[in-house]
């Protein structure tokens, strides 16, 4: 299968780009650009190389993460200069490893050849009937279909991990008591009743982990980490409501996707039938390839946990020392790509040239 070559150059323009990525990465990483048309050019017509290609791309960014970690942690974090070349590092590890997979080809020129496609393939074997109305009906319920595919993203999964949880806890003796009283809360107003409900969880979490009931915690692995890395119960508290709240939509959203597997296989059926050989080859691809560009944005999403809370407060490190040095520096918000468009004007002029020099070393973990 050959791809048009106008989709796989490096992309003029992303959605969603509050970063401003496409403004800073390709000036202040210029390799950056053949470098993700090289990979484009293998992988984009082959979704066991993506795969394999986001994978490999996974490990090299949180072996690259440790290796900052360790060298941040041991370091002069009293230091200016010090603290601008942590960022430096975590904003070339992100470029070549994570923005790829995550925005390059995931909402890039080949995200749109791909879902272009299938759409108007879509078109090509459902049946057109004498309704235009109905057509276009049963077109966006297969096309929704074939986005979501038989693969659970992040909010889904969320959703499912909810709908287990309830059942589990609906069905547990030992915690009867506890649930009736936050079924009843939660239906009336959690806002409303916001203490005592958290003080109900509180509770059942506390029942539940003396018990050592493993099926419950396996369910709420996610938000105990983030209990753990925060320092708050909160997340979990909210977690658990959430489960409450919306456990009738979390139930439909359940029992939509245990039928999935075999919608998908009756679209593919009915697509090969009506399809030509050409046309079912560029449909299988397409399917193949949004479902790896939505599962791989969750995949590489992981690092989020891990990489932004210490960036994060590397940033206020720097907006302190600054701030001490008698430059006065507005507490704005930052995010990644913040030394390019926030902190550079206020740094000394030695690190505001460091900041905006061009490097053109292609990214290799050695020398990171």
């Amino acid at each position: 299968m050959k791809i048009d070559k106008q989709y796989l150059k490096f992309p003029k323009t992303l959605p969603n780009d509050l970063e401003d990525f496409m403004v800073f990465y390709p000036r202040k990483f210029p390799p950056i650009i053949a470098y993700y048309e090289k990979v484009a050019n293998l992988i984009a017509a082959d979704p066991v190389k993506f795969r394999e290609y986001a994978d490999w791309a996974h490990d090299e960014l949180f072996e690259g993460f440790e290796k900052i970690k360790k060298d941040y942690e041991s370091g002069d974090q009293s230091n200016l200069d010090f603290l601008v070349d942590i960022d430096y590092r975590f904003n070339k590890l992100l470029c070549y490893r994570f923005w790829i997979v995550n925005y390059l080809f995931a909402d890039g020129p080949l995200h749109d050849f791909f879902v272009d496609n299938i759409r108007s393939l879509i078109h090509k074997f459902t049946e057109v009937g004498n309704d235009v109305e109905d057509f276009e009906r049963e077109v966006s319920m297969i096309q929704r279909d074939l986005f979501q595919g038989s693969y659970a993203d992040l909010y889904l999964e969320q959703a499912l991990s909810g709908n287990r949880l309830m059942k589990l806890l609906q069905s547990d003796e030992s915690v009867k008591k506890e649930m009736i009283l936050l079924i009843k809360n939660i239906d009336d107003d959690p806002k409303k009743h916001y203490d005592i409900i958290n003080m109900n969880w509180e509770k059942l979490v506390k029942k539940v982990m003396d018990a050592k009931n493993q099926d419950i915690l396996n369910e709420l692995k996610i938000p105990l980490e983030q209990v753990e890395m925060r320092n708050t119960k909160i997340p979990l508290y909210n977690m658990l409501t959430h489960s409450v709240e919306f456990r009738v939509e979390n139930g439909r959203l359940a029992e939509r996707y245990s039928t999935m597997s075999s919608t998908i296989m009756e679209l593919k059926k009915r697509a090969k039938k009506r399809l030509t050989k050409g046309e079912y080859e560029l449909f299988e691809l397409c399917y193949e390839q949004i479902g790896n560009f939505t599962r791989y944005k969750d995949v590489m999403g992981e690092i989020d946990g891990y990489i932004l809370p210490m960036w994060f407060g590397l940033h206020d490190k720097i907006k302190a020392i600054l701030a001490k040095q008698g430059v006065k520096i507005p507490n704005d918000p930052t995010g990644p790509a913040s030394m390019f468009y926030f902190f550079a004007w206020y740094l000394p002029n030695e690190l505001k040239a460091k900041v905006m020099t061009i490097d053109n070393m292609p990214f290799d973990l050695k020398n990171l």
